[in-house]
């Protein structure tokens, strides 16, 4: 807070950070981890049933699992393909009580502002029959059974949840005719956009990160259903930060990539995914600027909903992207230590409410 710093400045901030919550700030060991402590007589009334809680900076997912099963840690995010093994040894998986990630594919070079020198004609995708070829051609219901254990529901529109500001109802009757899994579809609609077997060539990007470790997996998983309507393709796997490097600087006109984004509210994620003036590029033209302007001066709850609506029907019409999936957060704990803990999931993080975390009986 300003008063804070203004009384103890940078040394003081460091020390203790004034804060609302019912755990406060500790300590921290540089790289290692972040303590927090409980805030006894917080001012709701909320009184967290452990005392402390520590927060173990730990990259790899191996090492997380390890600590997990050794009894270092009792609450850990591990991918799928290694919730299996703790299972095995006894631990229980707690989800989110709504779905708060989603994964979609992005396209790069989609910059349909007028006068914008970085969007590229020759770019492939920026033809509307190219997009939808590249959705149809996925086998959505096995890519979701493959790779994500089938824990997953579909995607309509990149961003909307059913919660969502403007949710349109349509988008999930008329999804299978329109994104469905159908090949001879896919090829005919790149035959229309001038492209023959083999003519089409991209890159699709890869990367990992906590939590996230299924993006190389579907890089593959696209490249052969890309395949088989006769697109050939090219993983690369680089870091994340490459990647955003790349899209924020409108540099990635060469390629899509698949990446798993937390929900925010329609207005926030509009803002930040498809308004031309974000520092994120993904797809961006003047009818979405148009209605994004409208729906930030809106304050009646209807008109915001139309234009939400709007803008997401535009993205749906126009195959602004390739969606897939919603998921629930997961994370792993000992249930000898957790008995319970229900949260939404829908915060500033996928893991949110740790107040609300209770103790094994």
């Amino acid at each position: 807070s300003k008063a804070q710093w203004d009384k103890e400045g940078q040394e003081g901030f460091e020390k203790r950070p004034a804060g609302t919550g019912s755990y406060r700030y500790a300590g921290r060991q540089p790289g290692l981890s972040v303590s927090f402590e409980r805030a006894d007589g917080h001012w709701k009334g909320e009184k967290p049933a452990f005392k402390e809680l520590v927060f173990r900076l730990a990259r790899e997912e191996s090492t997380r699992l390890a600590l997990l099963l050794s009894g270092e840690a009792h609450i850990a995010d591990l991918p799928r393909e290694l919730q299996k093994d703790a299972l095995a040894r006894g631990m229980k998986i707690y989800s989110s009580s709504f779905p708060v990630d989603w994964m979609t594919v992005y396209l790069g070079g989609q910059y349909y502002m007028p006068g914008d020198p970085a969007f590229k004609p020759d770019v492939a995708w920026t033809k509307k029959p190219v997009r939808q070829a590249l959705n149809m051609a996925i086998n959505r219901k096995e890519l979701l059974s493959t790779v994500f254990a089938g824990k997953g529901t579909l995607t309509y529109v990149t961003g909307w949840s059913e919660k969502s500001e403007g949710y349109n109802p349509e988008w999930a009757s008329r999804f299978d005719k329109m994104y469905g899994y159908d090949p001879a579809k896919a090829r005919a609609l790149l035959k229309e956009a001038g492209y023959g077997p083999g003519q089409l060539k991209f890159k699709i990007l890869a990367f990992t990160e906590p939590g996230e470790s299924e993006g190389p997996q579907v890089a593959e998983s696209l490249g052969i259903y890309y395949k088989d309507i006769g697109v050939e393709t090219e993983i690369q796997v680089l870091d994340w930060a490459k990647v955003r490097e790349m899209f924020r600087k409108k540099a990635i006109q060469c390629c899509m990539w698949p990446n798993i984004i937390s929900w925010r509210p329609s207005e926030e994620w509009i803002r930040t995914s498809y308004y031309s003036k974000s520092p994120n590029h993904h797809y961006e033209n003047e009818f979405v600027d148009k209605h994004y302007d409208a729906l930030t001066r809106a304050v009646n709850p209807a008109e915001r909903q139309k234009i939400a609506r709007t803008i997401g029907d535009h993205l749906f019409e126009e195959f602004a992207d390739i969606p897939l999936f919603w998921f629930a957060n997961e994370v792993v704990a000992n249930p000898k230590v957790v008995g319970e803990w229900v949260y939404p999931g829908l915060a500033a993080g996928r893991s949110t409410h740790f107040h609300l975390v209770k103790p094994a009986k």
